[in-house]
Formats: structure tokens, C-alpha cells, sequence
């Protein structure tokens, strides 16, 4: 499902090998990978969510490639 998984001090970035279209989706896959990565998790409202007792804004981007489709990552940036 997730290529990789890495972050920073303030900010959270995880590639996804599947596309997502609705929000919605998005919001669950990415939620579902930090459980798995074993933080506490849940959605707060469709651009929040709070890990291990932190609140973070996800938002999406596509990486474009030369030689194949787009890459979509899922990326949150702690929120004060």
C-alpha cells in the first residue's frame, strides 16, 4: 500500500502506491498506515488528524516522473 515512511521534526510525509480519488479513502489509507506503523491515530475533522496526541494537517500531493505515472504522498505538517 505505502512505499515508505519518513519524517521530520514538524512534518509527517508517506508515498502511496495506490492512487486515491476521494478524500475520504485518502484520509483512511493514511490513518490506517500509522496505526500500522503502531501510533495512536484518528481522524479529527477531512484535514486533521491526531497522532500519538498531536494534531497534524494532511494534505495531498502528486510527484511527477519521467518514465512512470505520478507518485501521490500523503503529507502532514504539525499544526501549534
Amino acid at each position: 500500500m505505502f512505499r515508505h515512511f519518513f519524517h521530520t521534526k514538524r512534518k509527517i510525509v508517506i508515498e502511496l502506491n495506490e492512487r486515491y480519488f476521494d478524500k475520504n479513502s485518502f484520509m483512511h489509507a493514511v490513518v490506517q498506515h500509522l496505526k500500522n506503523e503502531g501510533k495512536q491515530c484518528e481522524m479529527i475533522d477531512v484535514n486533521t488528524l491526531l497522532v500519538d496526541g498531536k494534531k497534524y494537517y494532511l494534505y495531498e500531493t502528486n510527484v511527477a516522473a519521467t518514465y512512470c505515472p505520478p507518485v501521490q504522498r500523503a503529507v502532514l505538517t504539525e499544526m501549534n
